[in-house]
């Protein structure tokens, strides 16, 4: 069994979400019908069915043995003929089910994912491989879910497969064919007290219906119309179910965007403040700084700041102290003149144009 997902429903893609759905159903209605069909012609008195091992095939009508054929004995004509006189009665009205043993199928029981569940005939197409010593398209396979166990409990999902070479099932197939009779059903049994699995009816071709899966088909009919008609309602009670949830979580989350875009803005507020001081410090700490480390005597006659660069234009009674005091000041770095010192005849003191970079200040 399959689960559908119930994606948004939107313009086209609802439409084509739901045709896939409706597939679904029909295909989930025809695989329950089918198994349920072979079940009861299974059970059904007038039903044969045939144990089909390596050497022995048993046929028996329920549990009471009707006959025995041996294809080990050394002329195998004797074998198809006793194949024929059993089942001449069957090529009436009566289902013929076989049953192919645990002796003749490879059995596994593999741990998957428990979201693997939705796409489990696609999955264990590749999953044959790994484990039975038969590509996919060399076998029939059917699986199951395990409902109990440790992976199950441990939120894996356990799946048994079981496969049977498609030359075996081929076989079986010919002889029935060869003895006038087509197959109602062909079953695999993994172990002795497992349901038989249903291989896929389309290896058998057509085959006679019974009274009981005529009736069964029309039960199934019925069924599938009350599917249909109560899967929109189904879709329309939960599109309104969603709609009151998103209208209740539509407050809490507009208060969250709020607060995150309040939060982002101060952050880039913050941020372009930082920005500012540390790209341009500001003139008056400039000054500050200057008056402090500017020596006694010493005058300032122009003043340039470009960015973090500043030159000095001024004269000091030794500009060399003036530079040196500078350089030790950790308010500035990479201190240099300008231009060569000059002395001026007129009071006697040095002419100075000194360059230097404004240190960063760490935030």
């Amino acid at each position: 069994m399959s689960i559908a997902g119930n994606p948004p429903l939107k313009g086209s893609s609802a439409r084509a979400w739901a045709g896939r759905a409706f597939g679904w159903w029909l295909g989930e209605l025809r695989a329950l019908y089918q198994d349920a069909a072979r079940r009861l012609e299974a059970a059904s008195r007038a039903t044969i069915t045939i144990e089909a091992g390596e050497r022995y095939w048993i046929l028996r009508r329920r549990d009471r043995s009707i006959g025995q054929i041996d294809w080990g004995q050394d002329d195998p004509a004797l074998a198809h003929e006793a194949l024929c006189d059993a089942l001449a009665p069957t090529r009436g009205r009566r289902a013929v089910i076989v049953e192919i043993p645990p002796e003749c199928v490879l059995s596994k029981v593999v741990t998957l994912p428990a979201g693997a569940q939705r796409e489990l005939d696609r999955i264990l197409e590749f999953e044959i491989g790994r484990h039975f010593p038969f590509p996919a398209e060399r076998v029939f396979f059917r699986h199951r879910v395990l409902g109990q166990g440790a992976a199950a409990s441990e939120g894996g999902l356990a799946v048994e497969i079981v496969a049977v070479p498609r030359e075996t099932v081929g076989a079986i197939v010919d002889e029935l064919a060869a003895a006038g009779v087509r197959a109602s059903g062909i079953a695999v049994i993994s172990s002795g007290n497992a349901a038989p699995l249903f291989l896929p009816t389309t290896i058998l071709g057509a085959a006679p219906k019974s009274d009981a899966s005529r009736n069964l088909a029309v039960a199934v009919g019925l069924l599938a119309v009350a599917a249909l008609v109560s899967w929109p309602v189904a879709q329309q009670v939960r599109l309104g179910a969603i709609e009151r949830e998103l209208a209740s979580l539509k407050p809490k989350a507009e208060a969250a965007l709020h607060v995150r875009e309040q939060q982002r803005q101060d952050t880039e507020r913050s941020t372009a403040i930082l920005r500012l001081r540390s790209g341009r410090p500001p003139l008056v700490s400039i000054l500050d700084t200057l008056t402090r480390e500017v020596p006694d005597g010493s005058w300032l006659m122009s003043l340039s700041i470009n960015g973090r660069e500043v030159v000095l234009d001024g004269l000091s009674p030794s500009a060399a102290t003036l530079a040196l005091a500078l350089q030790h000041s950790p308010n500035f770095t990479g201190i240099v003149f300008r231009s060569p010192i000059t002395r001026e005849p007129a009071n006697g003191l040095e002419h100075f144009q000194l360059g230097a970079t404004i240190a960063e200040t760490k935030p």
